[in-house]
C-alpha cells in the first residue's frame, strides 16, 4: 500500500517540562563539556545528526527519504526504528482534512525558562560563546575596532557543518547583529542565539534541532508581527529564502536547496506598511558632527545632516552652523522624529538630546570621512546605464545640466559589496545563484538623465569652490563638505541593506537648508511647538494629540494630506501674497461645502496612494522576486502583480475624484484653486498613461497576467502548463466514463488534483487498480493514478517555470510603470493639497464668528509701527468643550506699543492668553480663519516661547538652566519681525536674582530689538520700574475679591495686579488649612514690612507723573 502523504510538520525535537528539569541538572553539571560540543564533534556524527534529525517541512529533508523521522524528545533510541516502521505499516488511512499535527508549546514559568535559556547558551558553538568570540578580522570585543556585525568561524568547525548549516552561517557571519528568518520549505527557523533572543522576548518555548541547536518555527502569517516587535526594540532582520523547491530540483544526494538573502530590515528603512499603519514618516537620520571655526562667533558646531523616508522616498540633505545647545538640530529633530539615526563623531550630548526628544534607535558610525572627488564618484554608482545607442562617437550622456561635474565612462564598483550568495562551494559544476537580471559587461556606461539635479548642484558648487580655495582642506572650502559625508555614510548603510537599487535610486532629493527656510517661512523651532502645543498636549502622566492645534486643524481624510498639513502647520507662510492666495482658496471652498463633502467621501476610500506607489517602484530587481513560493502559496511576483492592478485601480478611481468640481470650477475666483481642481487638464495625460499600462495585463480567473504576446517566454511555459491541465481533466472524463459516475470530480487539498469519488460508485463496481488511495472523508474516498502523479510533478516544474519567466515581464512592467513617476506623484500632490484646502475650510467654516485675518504688507523700516490687532478671540482648542461659555480677549500692539507687560493672580488664565496669541498668528499665516471678531496684522517671521519649567534628566539640566538657554536663543536670534512670549523668567532662582535678570532681559528687548513682546510676570516691581516707558503697556488679567475667595473673569484689560494670592491657590490645590494659616500670617508680616517700600513708591509714582507732565 503506498504511503499516504502526511503533513509538512515541525519536527523539532521539543523538550517537555519533566524532561526540561532533568536535562538542565544533567547539562549543568556538565558544563564544560557542553562548552567544547563543538570541537568534539565528529563531521560522521554531524552528518547523521543534522540529516536525520530535519524537518520534514524542509525541502532538504526531502533528498534523504531512506531515514526515518525521529521522536520529539532528547534522547533518540536507535532501538525503536523497526517498531516505528511496523506501526507506520499498519497505521489506517487518516482524513485530509483532520491531517494538522503542529508542535505544541506550552508556557515555562519565569523562573524555569530563565535557567533553560541559560542551558541552551551554552550549547552554542564555541566560536559565538563570550570568550572565544571575534569579528571577520579576528579582533575580540574589547579592542575598539571590533565590529559586532560580523563572526569569524575556524574553518575546522565551518567543515563540520552540513550543507544546509553552512548557508546559515554563510549569511549570519556577516550579518552577526541581524536576526536571521531562514526559509526551510512552508516554515521559516529561527535558530542558535537568534531563536534564544525571540523566545525570551515573546514568551515562546523553545526547541532543539538535533540536540544542540536551539530553534523555534514561525509561520508565514505572524512575520510581519514578529518583525514589528523586534524592529521596535533595535533588532535588524534578515530573510533568507529558497530559490528553489526539493520536489522539483535536480539534486544529488546530500545536496541542499539553493537559498540567499532576499532581503534586510532596520527599523528605519522598513517599507511593508499595512493601510491601518500611521501616517507619520518614518525618517532614517545620519548626523555628522564637528567643531565650528574659531572665528564665527556665535557657533560652536556645524552639522551635516541628511534624512530619508524610506516608505516615500524623500531624501532631505542640510548643513549648517549651530550654537552651543545645539538649537536648530533640536528642531529638526524635534518635527521629523526620526526613528532611527546613525551618528558620526557626535557628542554624548547629542545622543542624549535624540533620546529625550523622540528615543530612536541609535547607531555609531566609525567610518572615515572620503575624499569629496571619491564620494561623488560612488554616489554615480545606482545611476550608471549600459549605453544603448550603437555610435561608439557619442562617450558620455548629452544632458546638458552635467556639465561641470566628472562623468564616468565605465562602470563604477561600489564600496560596500554585500554578497546575498550563500551557497559558496556547496555545488560542484553549478552556478552559486539563479539570475535575477542580465548581467553586466564590460562596455561604455553613461550617467542616467535620472541623476538627482541636487547631487549635480554639489558637485558644480564642489569644484567651483576648490577653484578659489586656498587651503587643501576640503571641509574648510566646501559649504556642503560635512552634508556630503553624512549622505555617503547613508548611502553606504543602504547598500548594506540591499535597499540602494530602490530607495536612492528612485529617490526625490531636496535640500532642508533650514537656515533658507526661516527666511520664507514663519519659523517654529522645538521650544515653540512644544510650549504652544501645536502637535502634542504634555499631561504630566503621558503625551497626546488629543487638544492639539494640529487636532483642531486635522480634517483630511487620506494619509497624504495630513503629512502636507503637518508640513504646512510646521512651516507656516511668510509672504502675505502667498497668505492672501490660500485664503482666498479657502473661501472659495467655504461657498461650496457640499462638492467638498463628496469630495473627501470619495478619496476616503484610496489607502495611502503615495506609499503604495513608491512600493511599486521600489519592486523593480527587488532581491524578492527570487524566491520561489512557499506550499501553497504565491510567488512574490504574483504577489506584486495584484498589488500594482490595485494601485492603477485606485490611481484611476482618485483621478476621477475631481469630477466633483468640474460643474463649479467657474465660480471660484481663485485661479490656484482652479488649478488644483482642474478635472480635464489632469486627467487627461494620466489615462494616456493608464491605458499604456492596462494594455500589458489582463485578468484571468481573478489572477492577473501578462496579455498574450507581450511575454514569448511567458506565453511558451503557460501553453505548457495548460496542456498538462487539460490532460488532467481529460483523465477525470475518463474516470466519469469508466465508473459512470458523473458525480466524480477533483479535489484540491494539501494534495492536489484527488479524485474524489462517493462511495456508492464503488459498491457496485470493483475499485480498479490503477486508483490508490490518497484519503478520505465521510462517504467518499480520493484517489490518484500513476499519470496524475507525473502529470502534477510536470505541473510543478512548469509552475516554478513560469514563476521565473513572469520575473523579466515584472521588471518590464514596473520600470515602465515608474516611467509615468512625474504623473502619479502629480496627482498625489494635486489631491493632497486639495484635502488640505478642504479641511481649513471646514476648519474655518465651524464657527460663525470666524474671520479671516487682514495681511498687512511688510514695512522696510524698523522704527515704523507694526500695527496688530486681535479682537475678541478665543483659543481655539479650548472651543471644543462647548459646556464652557468661553470669555475672548482683545489684545493690541498700537500707538508704538510693542511690548505687553503682563500681571495677575496665580490660575487667571495667563498662560492660556500667551498659547492664544502664539495660536492666533501661526493659524492667520496658514491662510485659514481665526476664532476672533477681527484680526489685523503683519507676518511675523518667527515666534519664541519660554513657557512652563521642566528640566531635561537625561541631558542634565536643570529648570532654571533651560530657562537660561531658551532666553539665551531669543536674545540672540530675534528681530523686530519677532513674537516674543515670556512667561514668568527668573522663577528657578532666588527672588531678587530673578527680579533683576527679568528686567535686565526685559529691558534688552523693548529697547534694543523691539520685537511684539508679552512678558508675563509676578515681580511686581517691575511695574514700577518701567512705567515711564511708552513702547510698554501694562496689562492684567481682570479679578475681584470677595471675602477670602479670589473671583476671575479671565479678561485681559489695562492696569496692574496688587498680588498674585498664591494662598488662593494654595487652598483650591487643597493645602492644609494650617497650613495656609501660617502662610498667611507670614504674608501679613512680609507686608508691613514693605509698607515702608510701598510709600516711597508713591513717591516715585508722583515724581513720575510730574516728569510725564513735564514731558
Amino acid at each position: 500500500m503506498r504511503k499516504i502523504q502526511q503533513d509538512e510538520n515541525d519536527d523539532m525535537f521539543v523538550i517537555s517540562k519533566n524532561q526540561k528539569k532533568k536535562s538542565t541538572k544533567k547539562e549543568t553539571k556538565k558544563s564544560g563539556k557542553l562548552k567544547r560540543l563543538d570541537d568534539e564533534y565528529q563531521p560522521e556524527q554531524e552528518k547523521e545528526s543534522s540529516e536525520s534529525e530535519l524537518q520534514p517541512s524542509s525541502d532538504d529533508d526531502k533528498f534523504n527519504k531512506k531515514k526515518p523521522r525521529q521522536s520529539k524528545s532528547i534522547t533518540v533510541k536507535k532501538g525503536n526504528t523497526k517498531s516505528k516502521k511496523k506501526g507506520k505499516q499498519n497505521e489506517q488511512v487518516e482524513e485530509e482534512d483532520n491531517n494538522n499535527h503542529e508542535p505544541v508549546e506550552q508556557p515555562l514559568i519565569a523562573k524555569d525558562a530563565e535557567e533553560f535559556f541559560k542551558t541552551a547558551e551554552l550549547l552554542l558553538p564555541s566560536f559565538v560563546q563570550p570568550e572565544f568570540i571575534r569579528d571577520a578580522e579576528g579582533r575580540r570585543p574589547i579592542d575598539p575596532n571590533y565590529d559586532p556585525s560580523t563572526l569569524d568561524i575556524p574553518i575546522a568547525q565551518y567543515q563540520k557543518l552540513s550543507p544546509m548549516f553552512r548557508q546559515y552561517w554563510n549569511a549570519k557571519k556577516a550579518h552577526y547583529d541581524s536576526l536571521v528568518f531562514f526559509r526551510c520549505g512552508r516554515w521559516i527557523n529561527v535558530m542558535y542565539n537568534d531563536a534564544i533572543i525571540i523566545a525570551r522576548m515573546f514568551n515562546r518555548y523553545l526547541g532543539f534541532w538535533g540536540r544542540d541547536r536551539p530553534c523555534l518555527t514561525v509561520y508565514d502569517s505572524q512575520l510581519p508581527i514578529y518583525q514589528r516587535t523586534l524592529l521596535e526594540k533595535g533588532h535588524k532582520i534578515m530573510l533568507v529564502e529558497q530559490l528553489e523547491k526539493a520536489d522539483v530540483a535536480n539534486k544529488e544526494e546530500g545536496e541542499v536547496v539553493k537559498r540567499e538573502i532576499t532581503q534586510l530590515i532596520s527599523r528605519g528603512t522598513l517599507q511593508d506598511l499595512s493601510d491601518m499603519d500611521s501616517y507619520e514618516s518614518r525618517n532614517l537620520l545620519v548626523l555628522v558632527c564637528s567643531s565650528a571655526p574659531v572665528n564665527l562667533k556665535g557657533h560652536k558646531y556645524i552639522y551635516g545632516i541628511s534624512i530619508v523616508d524610506c516608505t516615500t522616498n524623500n531624501f532631505y540633505l542640510d548643513q549648517f552652523f549651530d550654537d552651543e545647545q545645539s538649537n536648530q538640530l533640536r528642531s529638526i529633530i524635534y518635527k521629523t522624529k526620526p526613528l532611527e539615526v546613525i551618528l558620526s563623531k557626535a557628542t554624548p550630548e547629542i545622543e542624549k538630546m535624540m533620546k529625550t526628544i523622540c528615543n530612536p534607535i541609535i547607531i555609531s558610525s566609525k567610518k572615515e570621512f572620503k575624499d569629496c572627488e571619491y564620494i561623488f564618484e560612488q554616489l554615480k554608482v545606482e545611476y550608471l546605464e549600459k549605453k544603448k545607442t550603437q555610435d561608439k562617437k557619442i562617450k558620455q550622456s548629452t544632458n546638458s545640466s552635467f556639465e561641470g561635474i566628472i562623468l564616468p565612462s565605465d562602470k563604477i564598483e561600489p564600496e560596500h559589496h554585500i554578497e546575498t550568495n550563500i551557497n559558496q562551494g556547496l555545488y560542484k559544476g553549478q552556478p552559486d545563484d539563479i539570475i535575477l537580471e542580465e548581467s553586466h559587461q564590460d562596455g561604455d556606461y553613461v550617467l542616467s538623465d535620472e541623476y538627482p539635479s541636487l547631487l549635480v548642484e554639489l558637485e558644480k558648487q564642489y569644484y567651483f569652490e576648490k577653484k578659489l580655495a586656498q587651503d587643501e582642506d576640503e571641509s574648510t572650502y566646501y559649504s556642503y563638505y560635512f552634508t556630503l559625508q553624512s549622505f555617503y555614510i547613508k548611502l553606504c548603510y543602504m547598500r548594506q541593506l540591499l535597499i540602494h537599487t530602490s530607495v536612492y535610486r528612485r529617490g526625490k532629493f531636496q535640500f532642508l537648508d533650514s537656515n533658507f527656510n526661516q527666511k520664507l517661512n514663519l519659523y517654529l523651532d522645538s521650544q515653540a511647538l512644544e510650549s504652544l502645543e501645536i502637535f502634542d498636549v504634555n499631561l504630566q502622566t503621558k503625551v497626546s494629540s488629543k487638544g492639539s492645534l494640529f487636532e483642531y486643524l486635522n480634517k483630511c481624510v487620506t494619509p497624504f494630506g495630513k503629512r502636507l498639513l503637518t508640513k504646512w502647520v510646521q512651516s507656516p507662510l511668510l509672504n502675505q501674497k502667498h497668505i492672501r492666495e490660500r485664503q482666498d482658496c479657502i473661501r472659495d471652498l467655504m461657498d461650496f461645502i457640499e462638492p467638498c463633502d463628496e469630495f473627501q467621501r470619495r478619496i476616503r476610500s484610496i489607502p495611502d496612494l503615495e506609499r503604495n506607489i513608491i512600493r511599486c517602484f521600489n519592486t523593480i530587481h527587488s532581491h524578492k522576486l527570487k524566491a520561489v513560493p512557499i506550499s501553497g502559496g504565491e510567488s512574490f511576483g504574483k504577489v506584486k502583480l495584484k498589488e500594482i492592478t490595485q494601485v492603477i485601480k485606485h490611481i484611476k478611481a482618485a483621478s476621477e475624484t475631481f469630477k466633483v468640481f468640474e460643474n463649479y470650477l467657474h465660480n471660484f475666483k481663485s485661479n490656484k484653486l482652479k488649478k488644483i481642481l482642474s478635472y480635464k487638464e489632469n486627467i487627461t495625460i494620466l489615462n494616456t498613461a493608464l491605458k499604456e499600462l492596462e494594455k500589458c495585463i489582463q485578468i484571468q480567473d481573478g489572477e492577473p497576467q501578462p496579455v498574450k504576446g507581450v511575454s514569448p517566454e511567458y506565453d511558451q511555459a503557460f501553453d505548457k502548463m495548460t496542456d498538462i491541465i487539460d490532460s488532467l481533466e481529460q483523465e477525470l472524463k475518463k474516470w466519469q466514463t469508466k465508473l459512470r459516475c458523473p458525480q466524480i470530480s477533483y479535489h484540491h487539498g494539501k494534495i492536489r488534483y484527488q479524485i474524489e469519488i462517493p462511495d456508492q460508485c464503488l459498491e457496485s463496481n470493483q475499485k480498479p487498480k490503477e486508483l490508490v488511495i490518497t484519503s478520505k472523508k465521510k462517504g467518499f474516498q480520493r484517489f490518484q493514478t500513476d499519470f496524475i502523479e507525473q502529470q502534477i510533478f510536470h505541473l510543478k516544474v512548469v509552475e516554478d517555470e513560469l514563476s521565473q519567466k513572469l520575473i523579466p515581464f515584472i521588471n518590464d512592467y514596473f520600470t515602465k510603470f515608474y516611467s509615468y513617476r512625474k504623473e502619479f506623484l502629480q496627482l498625489i500632490s494635486l489631491l493632497s493639497e486639495a484635502d488640505c484646502l478642504i479641511s481649513l475650510a471646514l476648519v474655518s467654516r465651524q464657527y460663525k464668528f470666524n474671520t479671516f485675518p487682514q495681511i498687512l504688507d511688510v514695512s522696510g523700516d524698523e522704527d515704523e509701527d507694526q500695527e496688530f490687532v486681535l479682537q475678541e478671540a478665543f483659543h481655539p482648542c479650548l472651543l471644543q468643550n462647548r459646556d464652557i461659555d468661553w470669555v475672548p480677549n482683545t489684545i493690541k500692539f498700537v500707538n508704538s506699543v510693542d511690548t505687553l507687560l503682563l500681571t495677575g493672580p496665580n490660575m487667571s488664565g495667563k498662560s492660556t492668553l500667551l498659547r492664544l496669541i502664539g495660536i492666533q498668528i501661526i493659524l492667520a499665516q496658514i491662510g485659514c480663519a481665526v476664532p476672533a471678531k477681527s484680526f489685523k496684522l503683519v507676518p511675523f517671521d518667527r515666534i519664541f516661547c519660554r513657557l512652563g519649567a521642566s528640566d531635561r534628566m537625561l541631558e542634565g539640566k536643570s529648570t532654571f538652566f533651560i530657562e537660561l538657554e531658551e532666553t539665551k536663543t531669543i536674545l540672540e536670534h530675534c528681530t523686530y519681525r519677532s513674537l516674543v512670549i515670556m512667561d514668568e523668567l527668573g522663577r528657578g532662582t532666588s527672588t531678587y536674582d530673578g527680579v533683576a535678570l527679568a528686567s535686565a532681559v526685559l529691558r534688552y528687548l523693548s529697547q534694543k530689538i523691539k520685537p511684539k513682546t508679552v512678558f508675563a510676570t509676578h515681580y511686581h516691581i517691575l511695574l514700577d520700574e518701567f512705567a515711564l516707558c511708552k513702547n510698554i503697556q501694562q496689562c492684567v488679567m481682570k479679578h475681584y475679591q470677595e471675602m477670602d475667595k479670589v473671583v476671575f473673569e479671565y479678561k485681559l484689560i489695562n492696569g496692574v495686579a496688587e498680588k498674585s494670592f498664591a494662598t488662593n491657590v494654595a487652598k483650591i490645590a487643597g493645602i492644609p488649612n494650617e497650613v495656609i494659616k501660617n502662610a498667611k500670617k507670614m504674608e501679613e508680616k512680609i507686608t508691613k514690612e514693605e509698607s515702608k517700600i510701598n510709600r516711597n513708591r508713591e513717591i516715585l509714582k508722583k515724581f513720575n507723573q510730574i516728569i510725564q507732565q513735564v514731558l
